[in-house]
């Protein structure tokens, strides 16, 4: 089974009890990713059941979705309405979408979802391909080592509500740099084990994967307000824009 077909099956299993609210609110980066776009169209990377994608698309972006789980993006299509967001399964390492795309965009660390460097730089030359001569690829993740993602391996409590209680137990390989954890849910209908495994990406280590994937950086923010990146920031808003040489070669395509 590959990488990507493991991936549908986990979030699959994920989509039943999937609680986006967890994430907090979508309208910041909406906002801002609304203005990033300039009003072209967008691309998002693990779409997922629409959580950023339909309040952007309320604020009149044209977005297209990419992701492993029908069964998520059976969530998004039940309260699309007549909201422009198209949907695609498909792998985000390695992929061919109709664009150019003033902006593509991944949040919440799904980045962080492909799981070995050469698929991680496979998404960035993906993204390099799809964006438009001026457009932005946007990463926002959690920054390893900080209050967002502890290294430590352990047992964290992640929500108590009156309804179910949310635990994850997280194992760390730093040689591999991988998180592999097994959330815990508890609710009435039962106990929930579902496994994910992520790859995290130091920012340096970002920066010269897209470098050699032909982007640069343009800005770094510590979260959705665009207020600059500092030392102890727990989360990044990186934004990267095509190399002067691939952007020339865009224009003459």
């Amino acid at each position: 089974m590959t990488e990507f077909e493991e991936q549908a099956a986990l979030w699959d299993r994920w989509a039943a009890t999937y609680n986006e609210v967890s994430l907090g609110p979508a309208g910041p980066a909406a906002h801002a990713l609304a203005e990033l776009a300039d009003g072209g169209p967008a691309l998002e990377l693990g779409i997922g059941a629409g959580r950023v994608a339909l309040p952007l698309a309320r604020h009149g972006v044209r977005v297209l979705g990419l992701d492993a789980s029908e069964e998520m993006t059976q969530r998004l299509l039940s309260r699309r309405d007549d909201l422009p967001v198209d949907i695609l399964i498909a792998d985000m390492a390695v992929f061919e979408v109709p664009g150019p795309f003033a902006l593509i965009y991944v949040v919440s660390s799904t980045f962080y979802l492909l799981t070995t460097p050469e698929r991680q730089i496979s998404c960035l030359q993906s993204c390099s391909r799809a964006l438009s001569a001026d457009g932005r690829l946007v990463i926002e993740a959690a920054v390893p080592g900080t209050i967002a993602l502890p290294l430590e391996k352990g047992v964290y409590v992640r929500a108590v509500e009156p309804e179910y209680v949310k635990l994850s137990v997280i194992a760390h390989d730093p040689v591999t740099q991988t998180l592999r954890s097994q959330e815990i849910r508890l609710d009435e209908a039962g106990l929930h084990f579902l496994p994910v495994t992520r790859r995290y990406t130091h920012l340096s280590e970002l920066d010269l994967m897209a470098r050699t994937a032909g982007l640069c950086l343009e800005a770094r923010y510590e979260g959705w307000n665009l207020a600059p990146f500092r030392a102890g920031s727990p989360r990044h808003v990186s934004v990267y824009s095509l190399a002067g040489e691939n952007r020339g070669h865009l224009r003459d395509r």
